[in-house]
């Protein structure tokens, strides 16, 4: 956990110290303020006697008709006591008849209270010496804007008594408790009243926010489920006590009774969500979870009817539903404690403190307190006292609850240090270990890396000696030769030559360890060059009967700045491999030039009929030491060599081909140019080799691959001179779909869609 929760975490600890704190310094406040004190005029409580009741359970009796029922009876008015004035719920209308007396000396202004706000329809009659007097109505609707229950005031002289009558109808539980006081104690009460119930409203929504702040900082949901318990539970007391009828929604007169059903369904159905929560968050496995899951569903039915519905069926479904689900917890937190779970102690306590609170209210509102807890009666409704201590235990618990948050994250803390440590020693041992491996191998390495340098020195000493002896004796036989006889020696000697140049190299790679190569750029006859390699391609070809042919697609450059041994290098290493992987076929080898302001750009490209290759083998080609066939006996160092080669001279070797319809590598180099002279045209013309055997026509049309077909090219022509460049690389997509040995070709072609050069693409159309 991080340090800055920590010190939140004990900060909020201190704060619950010292609303505890707050909490008794204000109580001790509220007790000093004693009715005792009051004038003695306010102490001679005026009286409330002879009270009747009588039940009207058609709803529909007026006061003529009630006033005529006698006294006694089952259909007439009958004396109660004061604990018999609690019906309950009931769908009947409900009058109580009294007498109000003046026992002082002096006239006063009284105030006849029904305390209790959820009555809905409430009708004060007045007895005159003419009738009765009809005050309130709706008692919602005629309350003073500081008045939070029905209430009707007279003025009576010393001595003088009048008769009251009081119709009651509510859809919620029916308390018929008249109280009578003097303007100035009911005044007096009430602002006791409103301290006691601001303390402890206020408490209930400080510990909301401590909530709020705990779940902020900690990432916790169920204290932010918490902090709703009580917002709730403040809503519903508020509103059990007639404040929020006062304040929040005075105009509101059947949302200020069902307020009080929803708001206490709402807190029992949060209480069962944070239940829960704990208890996943525990991995703790609750034995009556569906049960718990029926009462959420109970009490939410129960909040939503009592909003929208029939109050009285629903608000009996909350408050029977709430009483028996009050059990339920403390069975459950019992259960968890006997599984170990870490916070089944502080839930198993926080449950018992509730019920405790919750018995001691219901035995309150009954009037069925022991006598030794007699010092917890009040004359305020609802009992303040009770509702403190309640407050006061849910406090601790909470400050309880967060000790023991806090030593669980300590705790984990500590395990997590110890935990990083050990796989902090792990890792160390592991990259020792593999350091040490790695070591090892590296040793290893360079060791066969030297043994590698070793051979390759020895196989090149033992091919040099052999092919001096070749050259030596070809250069006998040049002496005594005829000038037929002369030009092939003379190719048998340039052969020989570069073979030994190419042994040479790879001394060279050997000892720099197929570093990067260099390339020293001179003047190259082009076209002679080109024939050499063309003799020497055609030489190759033979040996697996296959034929060459060589040809340049437009006039090239008679000489250039480049350097032709290494041009020489890649051209043979790609026709070698060529060679080797056709057999009675065609190998072919295309040059083409253009001018670029001060350059030359020359393209080479070369295509075969052979086996070709798929995409897996097309991505490990370039890799040096890799088997480019399992019967071909080659390495692919060649190929390696190749690609290094055209990258150091700003060039990129590519390669299209697709199994059993040949290969085609292509590359394009930037040459620059030695004088204006070099644009001539070239004597090169298109050669063929000999062979044993004509071509057939599926090589020719193997051959014919490395371009488009003519038709292709011909549509190509058509959309270059209309300039219809969206459907020219719609045809380059196609062409390289279905002609996968023409990459060359549409290299070349895309170079000049980049320039947008419409009148070079056709021309190139139309030359092949």
């Amino acid at each position: 956990m991080p340090s800055n929760v920590t010190m939140t975490i004990r900060g909020l600890r201190r704060l619950l110290f010292l609303c505890l704190l707050c909490l008794s310094g204000w109580a001790t406040c509220a007790f000093a303020v004693n009715p005792d004190r009051a004038p003695q005029s306010v102490r001679q409580t005026p009286a409330l006697d002879q009270i009747q009741v009588v039940e009207d359970a058609s709803t529909s009796k007026r006061l003529d008709d009630v006033l005529a029922l006698p006294t006694g009876g089952s259909p007439g008015w009958r004396l109660v006591e004061r604990k018999g004035l609690k019906p309950g719920f009931s769908r009947s209308a409900w009058w109580l008849r009294a007498v109000a007396s003046n026992r002082g000396s002096t006239e006063r202004s009284l105030v006849l209270v029904l305390r209790e706000p959820r009555l809905q329809h409430v009708d004060f009659y007045i007895g005159t010496g003419s009738g009765w007097r009809h005050e309130n109505v709706d008692s919602v609707m005629a309350r003073t804007p500081r008045s939070r229950y029905p209430q009707v005031q007279f003025t009576l002289a010393p001595g003088e008594q009048v008769s009251v009558l009081i119709r009651v109808a509510s859809e919620t539980t029916i308390t018929l408790e008249p109280n009578l006081y003097s303007a100035d104690e009911y005044d007096a009460l009430e602002k006791r009243a409103a301290l006691w119930d601001a303390g402890f409203i206020g408490g209930v929504l400080a510990l909301a926010w401590c909530a709020l702040l705990i779940a902020y900082f900690s990432r916790n949901g169920s204290f932010l489920v918490l902090a709703g318990i009580c917002v709730s539970t403040a809503l519903y007391e508020a509103a059990v006590r007639g404040y929020t009828t006062v304040y929040l929604w005075p105009h509101a007169a059947d949302w200020s009774t069902r307020s009080v059903t929803v708001f206490g369904c709402t807190g029992v159905l949060l209480a069962i969500v944070f239940i829960l929560r704990i208890a996943d968050g525990e991995n703790a496995h609750i034995p009556a979870r569906r049960v718990l899951l029926g009462f959420a569903v109970l009490e939410g039915i129960a909040a939503v009817g009592a909003a929208f519905g029939r109050l009285f069926v629903f608000s009996q479904v909350g408050v029977y539903g709430t009483a028996v689900f009050s059990v339920v917890p403390v069975g459950i937190a019992a259960v968890l404690v006997r599984q170990s779970t870490p916070t089944a102690r502080v839930i198993l306590v926080t449950v018992c403190f509730a019920l405790f609170n919750g018995t001691l209210r219901t035995l309150d509102m009954i009037g069925a307190l022991p006598a030794a807890l007699a010092w917890l009666t009040s004359d305020i409704r609802p009992n303040p006292i009770i509702a403190i201590i309640g407050l006061a235990t849910h406090l601790i618990v909470l400050a309880a609850w967060i000790n023991h948050v806090g030593k669980q994250r300590g705790e984990a803390r500590a395990e997590l240090s110890a935990w990083q440590e050990s796989e902090h020693d792990r890792l160390r041992y592991e990259v020792a270990q593999r350091t040490s491996a790695l070591n090892d191998a590296l040793l290893d390495a360079e060791e066969k890396n030297q043994q590698k340098i070793e051979t390759l020195r020895y196989v090149s000493h033992d091919l040099r000696a052999p092919l001096a002896t070749i050259a030596s004796y070809a250069q006998l036989l040049l002496n005594a030769a005829d000038s037929k006889q002369a030009a092939l020696i003379q190719a048998i000697e340039r052969s020989v030559n570069y073979q030994l140049g190419l042994i040479d190299e790879l001394i060279g790679h050997a000892k720099a360890e197929l570093e990067p190569l260099d390339i020293a750029p001179v003047v190259t006859d082009l076209p002679e060059l080109l024939s050499d390699i063309a003799e020497y391609a055609s030489a190759l070809c033979t040996q697996l009967n296959n034929r060459f042919h060589f040809q340049a697609l437009t006039s090239l450059p008679s000489r250039l700045m480049v350097d032709g041994r290494r041009l020489q290098q890649i051209l043979l290493n790609l026709l070698s491999n060529a060679s080797k992987f056709t057999r009675d076929g065609v190998v072919m080898m295309t040059v083409r030039a253009r001018r670029h302001e001060t350059q030359w750009l020359i393209g080479f490209e070369v295509v075969d009929t052979g086996i070709g290759m798929d995409t897996e083998h097309q991505a490990n080609l370039f890799s040096g030491f890799r088997p480019m066939q399992s019967t071909s006996g080659t390495n692919g160092l060649g190929l390696s060599i190749a690609q290094r080669i055209v990258d150091i001279m700003g060039g990129e070797l590519r390669v299209s081909s697709a199994p059993n319809r040949g290969t085609s590598f292509s590359f394009e180099i930037v040459v620059p140019m030695t004088d204006a002279a070099d644009a001539s045209s070239s004597s090169i013309i298109p050669y063929w080799s000999s062979g044993p055997a004509e071509i057939s026509q599926q090589q020719k049309r193997q051959l014919a691959a490395c371009v488009p077909p003519e038709n292709d090219r011909r549509e190509l022509a058509v959309l270059a001179k209309d300039g219809r460049l969206t459907d020219i690389e719609r045809w380059v997509d196609r062409m390289n779909v279905n002609h996968p040995a023409c990459g060359a070709f549409l290299t070349e072609l895309r170079r000049y869609v980049e320039a947008l050069d419409f009148a070079g693409i056709e021309a190139l159309a139309l030359a092949r």
